[in-house]
């Protein structure tokens, strides 16, 4: 926890210089072979959370989405007969695309602003020595979109934390520790993370938006306020953990990966936040993804499966949605 991130430099890589793709090097074809083996009982869940205009965003963010229009038609063409016509809807949808709702980081949205450090220039890093000075444009950045990532289809673990612990949902600013995380490795019965795996810990904390659309406005709005307002996530240790067996990813259902509780310790006397961010994803290109769907696998006692996942080749951006799936 006493880690500066820039007491080392962390580039070039152990993928070279000029990589781009991050962790998604440890995922070998003979990885993907073992993966399948998973495989048993012909079962897949869907790990995305739906997107719509009651999900909960981080502030300053948006997501709204709306059909062109006024809700008819987008488009209306000939068919051949006097009584036809072929018609299509078409959806117009405004968001930070790779940061709302289930949500990966891309290489390209952490970094580490320098100013001052010795023979460091300053400016905001990225991975592997890249500088958001150098790369960066209002059409999307030079180097390091999603567009490079390639894929995920590797060995997938759950810890399932809240259920270790007997309860629907961890409390606000709880720490996982690697006592939590080992405690729960005991209790599934897995081995511990493996090079290339992709590493779920469930909190249960997006079970306060989960069934958002059922309810009354008002209802999902404060739902909403308690879910920003802080969540349990995981401690230093356990990140230094997945970068030490080097992981290509790790996923959580809350909204940042870290622990916070803002009534507790408001944004504004945080000494330094997003510890996993700038140590996983920054220094070593281990990815992130947030706000995922854990509960059927929870459900399910699913804790090790195939992972399966693309992002969009969105060129350039900060990240990407996506519904990634665990068969089992």
């Amino acid at each position: 926890a006493e880690n500066n991130p820039v007491d080392e430099q962390w580039w070039p890589s152990e993928f070279g210089a000029d990589d781009q793709a991050g962790a998604t090097n440890y995922i070998t074809p003979e990885k993907r072979l073992e993966a399948v083996q998973l495989v048993k009982q012909g079962k897949v869940a869907t790990l995305g959370m739906q997107y719509h205009n009651r999900l909960p965003l981080f502030p300053g963010r948006t997501f709204a989405l709306s059909i062109p229009g006024g809700g008819g038609p987008t488009h209306d063409l000939p068919w051949k007969g006097d009584n036809f016509r072929q018609t299509f809807m078409d959806e117009l949808v405004t968001a930070e695309i790779g940061q709302a709702g289930t949500q990966f980081d891309s290489l390209a949205h952490p970094m580490i602003k320098v100013t001052g450090a010795k023979d460091m220039e300053d400016g905001n890093y990225f991975y592997n020595g890249h500088r958001l000075e150098d790369i960066g444009s209002p059409r999307g950045l030079k180097e390091l979109g999603p567009e490079h990532v390639g894929s995920f289809f590797t060995r997938g673990v759950l810890i399932d934390v809240a259920a270790q612990k007997g309860v629907d949902s961890l409390e606000k600013g709880y720490l996982i520790t690697m006592d939590d995380f080992n405690a729960a490795l005991e209790a599934q019965g897995i081995e511990d993370v493996k090079q290339g795996d992709v590493v779920l810990i469930r909190t249960g904390w997006n079970n306060l938006w989960r069934d958002n659309l059922d309810k009354p406005q008002d209802q999902a709005s404060a739902d909403n306020a308690e879910f920003n307002s802080g969540e349990p996530g995981v401690a230093p240790e356990v990140c230094d953990h997945l970068a030490a067996r080097k992981a290509s990813m790790l996923g959580m259902d809350n909204w940042g990966i870290e622990p916070y509780d803002f009534a507790a310790l408001p944004p504004s006397e945080i000494e330094s936040w997003g510890y996993c961010h700038a140590n996983l994803v920054t220094r070593r290109g281990i990815y992130l993804m947030e706000n995922m769907d854990l509960k059927q696998i929870s459900d399910d006692r699913a804790y090790e499966f195939l992972f399966a996942w693309a992002p969009l080749k969105l060129v350039g951006a900060t990240g990407s949605p996506g519904n990634p799936i665990a068969a089992y």
